[in-house]
C-alpha cells in the first residue's frame, strides 16, 4: 500500500497579502493587501503564497489554477495571526413578532428546507421543533424524540409510501403540523430519514416517505423515534429559529440573555472550493459554517492546521443509504488523490466529519467530533477511494459510525475512537459492509463506549461478505460486541487483539459463518463465536489474563499475565515481540506503547 506522506516546508517565492483594511485595486503587496481572498486567489501563481492578515472573511474562495509539486500555492495566515472564513452572513433589523419572538425580513436567502442555520455569538440556534428540543444539551447530539405507540403503512405513487403513527403526545388541533418534515428512525432504528406530513389529527399523523434502498423493509413502528421541524407551530421554546419559506420572514425566539450578540445565518456551502486544481496549500485557516470542496482532479493538496466548524447542514435525508456506493456531498470533502489532512479539528457536521472519495489520501492527527448530528448513514470519515489512511486521530460524539470502510486496500491505524453511534442502532466504531477489503489492515485503534438498542453496536464490524481485512493489535472495550462479523466472514484475519465486549467478544448472526477466516494471539472477553470455515489457535480468555487496569481501560499486560510468551509468530505483525514468543493480546509485555489519537504536537 502507499499512501500520501505528509509535506514539508518550503522556501517562499512570491508573496500577496490580504487584509480586512485592504483594497482589491492595491498591488497585494504588505503596504497594500488586497481586501479578499478571493481576490489573491485571482493573482496567485505557482509557487506564491498568499498571507492573510487577522480578520473574518465572508466569502467562498474559488482557486482558479493550480499550483506545481515544486511550486505549491499557499494560504495561510499572517504571522499566525488569527484568520476565519466564514460561511455565515450578519442578520440584523429584528423587531418584537409575536408572542416573545423577533422577526426580521433582512434574511434575504434560503438555502431550502433543512439546509439553513442560524447562528448567536457563533453557537447554532434550534430550527424550531416538536417536542422541544434539550434546554440543555450536553452536545448537539442529545436530542429529545416523541415515541412511535402504533404504526400503519400503504403504499403510494412515485416510489413513496405513507405511513401513519400514533401517539397520545400529540395534542394539537387538527391540521397543525401539515407540511412539517418528520425526522424519524423507522424499523429497527439503523438510521434517521425524513418525509412530509400531509394529515395531522389529536393523536396521529400521516406522512408520505421513501422506502430504503437497503431492499430491507425498515417502515414505521412501535418505538420510533421521531420529531417534527418546518411549521410555525413549532416556534415555542427559547433558543428557537423559524424561516417562513413564503414570506422570507425569520423569527427567533431569544434564548436567556436576549439576542446579545451578533447573528448570522448560513449562506454559502464551501470556504475553499479547489475543483480541478492541484498543488494547493491551506495552512492554518479557521472555516466557519463552511467546508473545502474538492473534485476527482484535485491532487496533491495540504490542509494543515484547519479548525473547521459548523462544516456542512443538511438535516433532510429522503433515504439514508442512498449515497453509499456515490460520492459524498458534505464535510470536508477530498475527492482527489494524493491529498493530506492533517493536524486538524473538525467539529460540527450534520453529516460526514470527511468524505475521502479519491486514492492514496491521507487523513493524520487530526480530531473529529460532533458529526452525522441528522443520523444518516454517515461517519466521523467515510472512506470510498481506495489506499486511503486514517491515523493517529480520535474521533467521538458522532450519530452513527466513527470510520466507515467502503472501498478496499485502506489502513485505518493508531486511532481513538469512542462515544460513536449516539443516535441509530446496529453500526461500528469501525464499520464496513459488503466490502472486499483487498487485504485493508485494521489495526493498533483503541476503541470504547459503543452502545446501542436494536441489534447492538461493535467496536469494530466486518458486516453481511466483507472479506480480506486484516484485524490486528486492536484494543475494544466498553462496546455490545467488541468484533462483529456477519456472514458470509470471508478470509479476514484477526490477530493480537484485547476484545473486551459487554455482550460479546466476537459475535456473529444468521449462521455466522467465516470461511478462511483466521483467529491467532486474541484475548476474548465475553461469548466468542467462531463460526463455520474459521480457525481459531492460541487464543485467551480474558478472565485468565491480568492487565494493569481493567477498570481504568488500560490494559497492558501485568507482570505474570498468563498471555506473555505465549503467542504464536506471525510475521510480520508480531515482528519485535520481546522474550521466546510474541505475547497475546495487543500489546507485547514491555513493548513499547503505540500512539494512539491526535497528539498535541503537529506532525512535521
Amino acid at each position: 500500500m502507499s499512501y500520501a506522506e505528509p509535506l514539508e516546508g518550503r522556501r517562499y517565492l512570491s508573496a500577496l497579502y490580504v487584509s480586512p483594511t485592504g483594497s482589491d485595486s492595491g498591488n497585494g503587496s504588505l503596504a497594500s493587501p488586497f481586501q479578499t481572498i478571493q481576490h489573491a486567489a485571482n493573482v496567485a501563481r505557482p509557487g506564491d503564497t498568499v498571507f492573510i492578515k487577522a480578520g473574518v472573511y465572508h466569502e467562498t474562495v474559488t482557486v482558479p489554477r493550480s499550483g506545481t509539486a515544486r511550486k505549491p500555492i499557499t494560504f495561510e495566515p499572517y504571522r499566525n495571526q488569527s484568520v476565519t472564513i466564514d460561511g455565515a452572513d450578519p442578520i440584523s433589523g429584528f423587531t418584537a413578532g409575536a408572542g416573545s419572538a423577533l422577526t426580521t425580513s433582512a434574511m434575504t436567502w434560503n438555502l431550502g428546507d433543512g439546509n439553513n442555520q442560524i447562528f448567536l455569538n457563533g453557537q447554532s440556534l434550534t430550527e424550531a421543533q416538536w417536542p422541544n428540543a434539550p434546554a440543555n444539551p450536553t452536545s448537539v447530539l442529545d436530542q429529545n424524540f416523541d415515541t412511535v405507540v402504533a404504526a400503519s403503512t400503504q403504499p403510494g405513487a412515485r416510489g413513496f409510501e405513507s405511513g401513519t403513527i400514533t401517539s397520545p403526545n400529540l395534542t394539537a388541533p387538527p391540521g397543525t403540523y401539515v407540511g412539517a418534515t418528520i425526522h424519524i428512525s423507522p424499523g429497527d432504528q439503523w438510521a434517521f430519514q425524513t418525509g412530509t406530513v400531509i394529515k395531522s389529527d389529536v393523536g396521529s399523523l400521516t406522512y408520505l416517505y421513501t422506502p430504503f434502498s437497503t431492499g430491507a423493509n425498515e417502515p414505521p413502528r412501535t418505538g420510533s423515534r421521531y420529531y417534527l421541524t418546518g411549521v410555525p407551530a413549532t416556534l415555542d421554546a427559547p433558543g428557537e429559529w423559524y424561516l417562513d419559506p413564503n414570506t422570507q420572514v425569520l423569527s427567533i425566539i431569544p434564548p436567556a440573555g436576549g439576542l446579545s450578540g451578533p447573528v448570522e445565518a448560513k449562506h454559502r456551502q464551501y470556504g475553499f472550493d479547489l475543483s480541478n486544481v492541484s498543488d494547493i496549500r491551506i495552512v492554518g485557516i479557521n472555516l466557519f459554517a463552511c467546508t473545502i470542496n474538492t473534485t476527482s482532479s484535485s491532487n496533491h493538496l495540504l490542509i494543515d492546521q484547519l479548525n473547521a466548524k459548523y462544516v456542512s447542514q443538511r438535516m433532510d435525508i429522503v433515504d439514508p443509504f442512498s449515497m453509499d456506493q456515490t460520492p459524498h456531498t458534505a464535510g470536508i470533502i477530498i475527492n482527489g488523490s494524493n491529498d493530506v489532512i492533517q493536524n486538524s479539528a473538525i467539529q460540527y457536521s450534520s453529516s460526514d466529519g470527511i468524505f475521502l472519495g479519491g486514492s492514496r489520501n491521507l487523513v493524520q492527527n487530526t480530531t473529529i467530533s460532533d458529526v452525522d448530528y441528522a443520523g444518516g448513514d454517515d461517519a466521523g470519515v467515510t472512506v470510498m477511494g481506495v489506499n486511503n489512511r486514517v491515523t493517529q486521530s480520535t474521533i467521538f460524539n458522532t450519530g452513527r459510525s466513527g470510520i466507515r470502510l467502503d472501498s478496499g486496500s485502506d489502513q485505518i491505524d493508531h486511532n481513538r475512537i469512542y462515544n460513536i453511534g449516539l443516535l441509530t442502532t446496529d453500526f461500528g466504531a469501525i464499520y464496513t459492509f459488503g466490502i472486499d477489503g483487498a487485504g485493508s489492515q485494521i489495526d493498533y485503534n483503541i476503541i470504547s463506549n459503543v452502545h446501542s438498542g436494536g441489534f447492538g453496536a461493535a467496536g469494530i464490524y466486518l458486516d453481511n461478505n466483507s472479506a480480506n481485512y486484516i484485524v490486528h493489535h486492536n484494543v475494544v472495550y466498553d462496546a455490545d460486541f467488541a468484533l462483529k462479523m456477519n456472514p458470509d466472514s470471508i478470509d479476514n484475519r484477526i490477530y493480537n487483539n484485547t476484545l473486551i465486549g459487554t455482550q460479546a467478544s466476537v459475535a456473529s448472526s444468521f449462521g455466522a459463518d467465516m470461511p478462511g477466516s483466521v483467529f491467532t494471539n486474541n484475548i476474548f472477553g465475553g461469548p466468542a463465536t467462531i463460526g463455520p470455515g474459521a480457525t481459531e489457535t492460541d487464543d485467551l480468555d480474558a478472565s485468565v489474563v491480568s492487565f494493569v487496569s481493567v477498570t481504568a481501560g488500560n490494559f497492558p499486560l501485568a507482570k505474570g499475565s498468563a498471555a506473555i510468551d505465549k503467542g504464536l509468530k506471525l510475521p510480520p505483525f508480531t515482528n519485535g515481540y520481546k522474550g521466546n514468543a510474541p505475547d497475546i493480546g495487543a500489546y507485547e509485555y514491555k513493548g513499547k506503547a503505540p500512539v494512539i489519537g491526535r497528539q498535541t504536537k503537529p506532525v512535521k
